[in-house]
């Protein structure tokens, strides 16, 4: 899925530059797997599910996004329209 906008300013580093200044160094390599996974996907179907990752919507206020685990309560957050993905974020959002 082509990604259209990152709100995370480390995030959007990360994915253009492949710097991670400004994300933890500890989650890297988890964040990298799943960023690469959501481009390689054609879309939210082709994802894939991973032990771990916890891929669900969300409710509430933020209905319409969708949440994979990091770790503890770090997610990356996002929004799919036409198979695109919006709003890539990576908040504590508990």
């Amino acid at each position: 899925m082509k990604i259209k906008k990152v709100r995370h300013r480390g995030l959007k580093r990360f994915i253009d530059k492949n710097d991670p200044k400004g994300l933890s160094s500890y989650k890297i390599e988890k964040i990298r797997d799943i960023i690469t996974a959501l481009i390689v996907a054609e879309n939210l179907k082709d994802l894939p599910v991973l032990p771990g990752w916890r891929l669900h919507k969300l409710t509430g206020q933020r209905k319409g996004f969708w949440s994979i685990s990091i770790s503890g309560n770090w997610r990356i957050t996002f929004e799919i329209q036409n198979d695109e993905i919006h709003d890539l974020n990576m908040e504590d959002y508990h």
